[in-house]
């Protein structure tokens, strides 16, 4: 009985992220790949990472049952994982009282879609698709010819090329998360910021980032328009995705937007492979009511 389950749910807020995992984990872990972000933020901060500090941590239980793990950063919006479509309506009643002027929702589409349609209800909103992702797992890089070229991990030579094309790619990508310079210069000098070389200058940028205990992701791949269409993006993507798996990890992970069916193209002919999809609700009284759903 559905209304009966309900009942027996109920929203936890953990006061740490150690806590968090020690509830959550082992369901997180069923799918490490599509949780990677959730994990990794997670594990950040209970190492006192500044980045992630200012995540809190969510779950829908029934019993000592974790239904519905959820993280929520200031400023951004909730991100769900997979998990039962009442206990993500359930998280959206919670949510409504404490923070009324939600921006908006991300994680699985079903999920998403359950917590946005229950939030439309009680804000009288409107409801706008702002991205729907797809989230790719690669444990072998397809050996195949690719562009020329040479990686190399950007220096704080490079800071200010590569905050250029950080911003050219975060207005692109129109990313929500505020704007954070001292978070690129602490990733240029940890070596996570790689360039693709070609002769005497840099063509393409990627970020090696939200590691998990068998995993790396690969984000932010931007290549100047200049430069585009001549398969550097590829192969540095291919490069760091190698790096990864050389590094004793068993997977690497990327994020790649539906619309566009290039980048869906070249990533599955690196090797990776489709886990599952995601989707960006965006919630504003200012736009007129959209019948529009993800996948339909």
């Amino acid at each position: 009985n559905p209304q009966t389950r309900t009942e027996k749910m109920q929203v936890i807020e953990y006061p740490t992220a150690s806590e968090f995992l020690a509830v959550t984990r082992t369901r997180l872990m069923e799918n490490e790949a599509a949780n990677a972000i959730i994990l990794s933020y997670a594990a950040n901060q209970t190492q006192g990472i500044k980045s992630a500090m200012t995540t809190t941590f969510y779950c829908v239980v029934e019993g000592d049952q974790p239904l519905l793990p959820t993280m929520f950063t200031k400023e951004i919006w909730p991100l769900l994982t997979e998990g039962p479509d009442d206990a993500a309506r359930l998280l959206a009643r919670y949510f409504f009282p404490k923070l009324p002027r939600m921006k908006g929702v991300s994680g699985p589409k079903d999920a998403s879609l359950e917590f946005a349609d229950e939030w439309e209800g009680l804000a009288r909103c409107s409801l706008e698709i702002k991205l729907n992702s797809r989230i790719y797992e690669c444990t072998s890089v397809t050996t195949t010819k690719r562009a020329e070229g040479t990686l190399k991990q950007a220096t704080m030579d490079d800071i200010d090329l590569v905050q250029n094309w950080h911003d050219s790619f975060r207005i692109e990508a129109q990313i929500a998360v505020p704007k954070n310079v001292d978070q690129i210069v602490s990733q240029v000098e940890n070596g996570s910021i790689y360039l693709w070389w070609i002769t005497d200058r840099p063509v393409s940028t990627a970020l090696l980032g939200r590691g998990t205990e068998n995993g790396g992701t690969v984000s932010a791949v931007y290549t100047p328009p200049e430069h585009r269409n001549n398969g550097y993006a590829t192969a540095l993507t291919a490069a760091v995705t190698q790096n990864i798996l050389d590094s004793g990890k068993k997977h690497a992970v990327l994020y790649t937007d539906l619309d566009n069916p290039t980048s869906n193209s070249i990533y599955q002919q690196i090797g990776y492979k489709p886990v599952s999809d995601s989707t960006v609700w965006l919630f504003s009284p200012a736009l007129e009511p959209t019948k529009r759903r993800p996948y339909s």
